[in-house]
């Protein structure tokens, strides 16, 4: 069985998208043919330099309107219709969408073209934005058709995907009923059921290292990586709504993020970006990577995002930065304290200038985030 991985417009130029480098190795791994189909970094790379600005931040929503890019001639009609044919040329079996807020959009256009061509290929649509999402939202989804009758969306897979993607392809090489597949929701008779989430891996360092053979060379940084050491946050900020997504927090262990991060830096990388919700998670198993880091020196930068935690004084910063550690992105919020109270952040205005200073000190790049509106 092949299965082609799309990932729609709009979403990271910078580097390869995660989820589908996970997926990619869970197939393999499984013995499934892949195709990898980057659709996002294809059109910004063929894009004339003045609409690129489409990508920055100011235009996330614009993505989410049904026609703005048609009128702006970014998305002509023509554009979903070449991309399925180009999809097709490698006569999949399953086409699973990873979709975001921004790129849902797009991957609803293009399935619709591949339903048109091809109405008899699976369709399955993953990524967050289905969990953040109302059920009824998710359910609506499968109600799409292209115009002809035809539903251009077979399955939803909620949460994570590895798992839930295998035992979904065992089922229909099988010829079986998705009944009881926890983690996704389908038709079945003209009637839409829903199985119910998956429970979350516990064990995350059973999953195989992201592939990223087969992804575009046209990402603006070609030596930088995505990695994930843990998913989930041990805080609940009230405004977050990773919380949805991810129920709880695990983390992959020290040693198993240090092979991946060999691994990397074997295949010529010399960035890599942690897409945690957050790195100090836990501070003894992040002072151990340090450890595994500054043994083998592997003149590796990383850095990402991490909650104040007064326990990371200057000796545990200047740890990080010897370990490669080059930059960290606080989420400050405000600088209100009833503000941060209702926030139900657990950290205080003076023990944030004193994390954020001492960063500084360990010469390691500050970065910040602060909401606004609250």
């Amino acid at each position: 069985m092949k299965v082609a991985l799309v990932q729609c417009p709009i979403f990271d130029i910078n580097k390869p998208p995660l989820a589908l480098g996970y997926l990619a190795a869970i197939l393999l791994k499984n013995h499934y043919n892949v195709d990898i189909f980057d659709f996002n970094i294809d059109l910004y790379s063929k894009t004339e330099e003045k609409n690129r600005v489409f990508w920055n931040f100011e235009y996330v929503f614009q993505w989410q309107k049904n026609d703005y890019f048609t009128k702006e001639v970014l998305l002509p009609r023509a554009y979903f219709k070449d991309c399925a044919e180009k999809i097709m040329l490698c006569r999949p079996d399953i086409i699973g969408f990873s979709s975001q807020h921004t790129s849902l959009q797009a991957s609803i256009d293009l399935a619709k073209e591949i339903k048109n061509i091809a109405s008899d290929k699976i369709i399955i649509f993953g990524g967050p934005a289905h969990l953040s999402y109302p059920i009824e939202h998710v359910m609506d989804l499968l109600n799409f058709d292209n115009g002809k009758g035809i539903k251009i969306i077979d399955i939803i897979v909620l949460g994570e995907g590895e798992e839930t993607l295998i035992e979904t392809l065992k089922r229909i090489e099988r010829k079986e009923t998705l009944k009881g597949c926890l983690g996704t929701i389908f038709t079945a008779d003209g009637q839409i059921i829903n199985n119910g989430l998956r429970p979350l891996i516990h064990n995350l360092d059973a999953i195989p290292f992201p592939e990223f053979k087969g992804f575009s060379h046209s990402y603006n940084y070609r030596n930088r990586l995505p990695i994930l050491g843990s998913r989930g946050c041990v805080n609940r900020c009230v405004f977050c709504d990773d919380t949805s997504i991810w129920s709880g927090y695990r983390s992959r262990s020290p040693e198993n993020i240090f092979e991946e991060m060999k691994l990397r830096r074997r295949e010529g990388i010399d960035f890599l970006e942690f897409n945690d919700l957050l790195i100090n998670g836990n501070l003894k198993q992040l002072s151990r990577l340090c450890d595994l880091l500054l043994r083998e020196k592997l003149d590796l930068i990383w850095g990402g995002s991490a909650c104040i935690d007064c326990r990371m004084d200057l000796g545990f910063l200047e740890k990080l930065k010897q370990a490669g550690c080059f930059y960290l992105n606080y989420g400050i919020e405000s600088a209100s304290p009833k503000v941060l109270c209702d926030m139900n952040k657990n950290f205080t205005i003076e023990e944030a200038k004193k994390v954020i200073t001492d960063t500084h000190k360990a010469r390691i790049d500050v970065c910040t985030n602060w909401l606004i509106g609250f």
